[in-house]
C-alpha cells in the first residue's frame, strides 16, 4: 500500500518518447517513471510525486528550449534527463553542445548527486532495424552522453543490459506493424527496476 506519511519528495523526469511512454497501453501507468514512482511509493520511508515534462519527439534541442526551463518551479529533489533517439533520427550534430547546455542549467537547481543522465537504449537491435541510424550513431550519441555527464560528476544510469534483451524478448517490444521500437510496459519496469536504486539512495540521503 501506498504510504501518505513518509518524508515527501519530488522527482522531475525530462526527455522525449521513451520517457512519455509512446506506445504502452495506459501511460498514466506503464512508463518507466510512472512505474518508479509506484515502487518509491510502496516504501516505508518515502512519499514521491512525479512531473513528467517529455514531450514526444523532442530531440536535446528542444528539451534545451522548452523544458529545462520549466524545471526549477517544481523544486524537485531528483532530475533525470534522457534524450537522444531524435537527435539520431534528425542526424543533429549539436547533441553535446546541447547535452552540456542542459545538464549545466540543471546545476544551477541542483547537486550533481541529484541529476541523473539516463543512457538511449539501442533501437537497432529491433525489428525497427537500423531504419533510423546506425548501432554506431546510438553509440557515439551515448558516449557523448557519458563525457559530459561525467565532466560534471553526474551519474549515467545503463538501461542497455535491459533494453538490450528486446533482441530475443518479443514482450519486451511493442508488436505492431510496420514494427516500432517502443518499449512495453514489462521493459519500461525493467527500467524501473535499475534506475530505482539511485534515485531513492539520492533521496533518502538528503539533509532534513
Amino acid at each position: 500500500a501506498e504510504n501518505p506519511t513518509g518524508t515527501r519528495y519530488r522527482i522531475v523526469f525530462q526527455g522525449e518518447s521513451y520517457t512519455v511512454g509512446i506506445g504502452t497501453e495506459a501511460p498514466r501507468r506503464d512508463t518507466w517513471p510512472a512505474q518508479l514512482t509506484t515502487a518509491l511509493n510502496q516504501r516505508a520511508d518515502l512519499r514521491v510525486t512525479p512531473y513528467n515534462l517529455a514531450q514526444e519527439s523532442h530531440p536535446s534541442i528542444q528539451v534545451l528550449d522548452e523544458q529545462v526551463s520549466d524545471v526549477a518551479g517544481y523544486e524537485p529533489d531528483v532530475v533525470t534527463l534522457q534524450v537522444g533517439l531524435n537527435d539520431i533520427v534528425s542526424q543533429d550534430e549539436g547533441y553535446a553542445d546541447n547535452v552540456a547546455a542542459i545538464l549545466d542549467e540543471l546545476l544551477l537547481i541542483l547537486p550533481p548527486e541529484r541529476i541523473f543522465a539516463i543512457t538511449t537504449p539501442d533501437h537497432t537491435l529491433t525489428k525497427w532495424g537500423d531504419k533510423r541510424g546506425s548501432r554506431e550513431a546510438v553509440e557515439s550519441l551515448n558516449d557523448s552522453l557519458a563525457t559530459e555527464a561525467q565532466a560534471r560528476d553526474i551519474e549515467v544510469i545503463d538501461i542497455g543490459p535491459v533494453s538490450d534483451r528486446g533482441a530475443v524478448d518479443d514482450t519486451l517490444l511493442v508488436q505492431s506493424d510496420p514494427p516500432v521500437p517502443y518499449p512495453t510496459a514489462k521493459q519500461y519496469a525493467g527500467w524501473a527496476e535499475v534506475i530505482g536504486p539511485f534515485v531513492y539512495d539520492a533521496l533518502t540521503s538528503i539533509e532534513p
